[in-house]
C-alpha cells in the first residue's frame, strides 16, 4: 500500500501555508487557523472538529499535523465584521496588518481552532503542484 493511500485513509485536509504560520502552530503560538476568502471556497463548511489537518509549507513538504477543536463559519463579511473578528480572534489567528489589509474584502471566513500540533520526524513529500490552498483528501 502506498503511503499516499494511508495518508487519505487517515488525514482529511492538506493545508497550505507561508511564511511562519505553521512554526507558529507547531509552538503553540497559533491556535486558530483563519481562511478569509471572496467566493465560498474550502475549507469553508467542509471542516469539521475532529477532522486532521496536513501542515505544509508552500514549495515544500508536509511537515506536521493538527486536530480541529471547533469551526466557526461566516458569511456576508464587511469590513466592520472583519474588524470584529479581528479584535474577538486576532491573538490566537497570530497574523499582522498585512494580513487583514489583504483580506479587508473578504465575504466568508472559516476559523479553524486547533489542538494538539505535533511535527513529524521526518517531512512527507507531496505529490501537490497546483495554486490550491486547502485540499480536501477524505470527503
Amino acid at each position: 500500500m502506498s503511503l499516499n493511500l494511508i495518508l487519505k485513509k487517515i488525514m482529511k485536509h492538506l493545508a497550505i501555508f507561508v511564511g511562519d504560520a505553521i512554526e507558529k502552530i507547531l509552538k503553540g503560538e497559533k491556535t486558530i487557523e483563519g481562511r478569509f476568502n471572496i467566493d465560498k471556497i474550502l475549507p469553508y463548511n467542509k471542516i469539521q472538529k475532529g477532522d486532521e489537518v496536513l501542515l505544509k509549507q508552500s514549495g515544500r513538504d508536509i511537515i506536521g499535523v493538527i486536530e480541529v477543536e471547533n469551526v466557526l463559519f461566516y458569511e456576508n463579511l464587511d469590513g466592520e465584521a472583519i474588524g470584529k473578528l479581528r479584535k474577538e480572534y486576532g491573538k490566537e489567528l497570530a497574523v499582522g496588518d498585512d494580513f487583514w489589509r489583504q483580506k479587508a474584502k473578504a465575504r466568508y471566513a472559516s476559523l479553524i481552532f486547533l489542538k494538539c500540533p505535533k511535527r513529524f520526524l521526518a517531512p512527507l513529500k507531496s505529490q501537490k503542484h497546483d495554486r490550491r490552498t486547502w485540499v480536501l483528501l477524505e470527503k
